[in-house]
This record gives structure tokens, C-alpha cells and sequence, in this order.
């Protein structure tokens, strides 16, 4: 975090504010926090005051992402929280936003102090649809915290998927018989 708060602060001013004057780094998560993570974060620094507002936009999610975003992300019957200038509010005051999917599409017009955006999944390419993307914010991903073993096995299972002709058995279902003459599985050397 101290990274990247200096590039955005210069060392010397983020020394001066974080070292010895304490400035406060507003931090506004918009994703759910265990109580565990929160600790976490709030350890990094007394500097860091986190601002815990996960779950707050889960309906201005409903209303700007398309149903099935919603219904895979975003916990059943959840609305979100306060209203939308007690949320604008939030996001004015963020210098380092700690985020995921799916996110505030106008995050950027809404938060003129923003420095930083973490994403906690993978693939800032998610990013893509919102006015975050292209924009002057440093943009980070938590790439390799979770377990990335399960990534390489689903990668692994597809090339042998297809090696083997297995893509094949949906059709054979649909067509009610086994046809092995379009099986051409390939030998995998290495």
C-alpha cells in the first residue's frame, strides 16, 4: 500500500502525511468484508481509516448490471444501503477504493479523489464496462492471493476435453446413439 500511496503522494509528502503528521488515507471498501479482512486492513497503518460500505450498492448494482449479474454475484434480496447521496457522499471523500464485481459503472465521475482502485478478483479486464477504465486511477488486482491451482486443473481438463473427442458426447446424446467413427482422440506427448 505504501507503494502506491508515494507515487500518488510523492515520498516525501506521503512520509510527512502518513510518517509523522499522520494524514488520514481514506480507504472506502464497497465489497463484502469478513470482520477478519477488516482487521487486516485496518492494521496496515493508523493512517488508514477504512470505511466499511460493502453490500451499500448492491441495488444501484441491480438496477445498472443485467439480471443475471446480479442474481450470480450479489446475495438474494439484497437492495444495498442509504441512499444515493449518502453514497455519492462516500465515494467523494475515497482516495483508495477497495472494490470488486461488479462496481459503481459512474465510480470514477463520482469519486473526484480517487488514487487508487483495488479490485479483489483477478482480471482488472472487468473493469472494462465502467468509466474507471482508461481513466487517470491506478488500477490493482489481488492476481495470485486465491488459489490458482483450481485454474490450472480446469485448463488442463479442457485440453484433454478436446484431445479425447469428449466434446463429442453431447452430440451422440442429443442424437440418441454412439457414433465412434467421429471420436479422434490425440495422443498427448510430453
Amino acid at each position: 500500500m505504501a507503494n502506491v500511496a508515494a507515487k500518488h503522494y510523492g515520498p516525501t509528502v506521503f512520509e510527512e502525511r502518513v510518517g509523522r503528521a499522520m494524514h488520514e488515507i481514506q480507504v472506502l471498501n464497497i465489497q463484502r468484508l469478513s470482520a477478519a479482512d477488516r482487521a487486516k486492513i485496518e492494521a496496515v497503518d493508523p493512517a488508514v481509516q477504512l470505511t466499511d460500505a460493502g453490500g451499500w450498492f448492491d441495488g444501484e448494482y441491480r438496477e445498472t448490471w443485467p439480471a443475471y449479474t446480479a442474481a450470480r454475484y450479489l446475495a438474494r434480496g439484497a437492495n444495498g444501503s442509504g441512499t444515493r447521496e449518502e453514497r455519492d457522499r462516500l465515494l467523494a471523500e475515497a482516495e483508495i477504493i477497495l472494490g470488486g464485481w461488479p462496481f459503481p459503472l459512474d465510480l470514477r465521475a463520482r469519486a473526484p479523489r480517487l488514487k487508487w482502485f483495488h479490485q479483489r478478483p483477478a482480471g482488472a479486464s472487468n473493469l472494462l464496462r465502467g468509466d474507471l477504465w482508461g481513466s487517470d486511477v491506478t488500477v490493482t488486482t489481488s492476481r495470485g492471493v486465491g488459489s490458482t491451482l483450481a485454474m490450472a486443473e480446469y485448463a488442463v481438463a479442457s485440453i484433454l476435453h478436446f484431445a479425447k473427442s469428449l466434446h463429442r458426447t453431447a452430440l451422440d446424446r442429443a442424437e440418441g446413439a454412439f457414433n465412434h467413427r467421429t471420436y479422434r482422440p490425440l495422443l498427448i506427448e510430453g
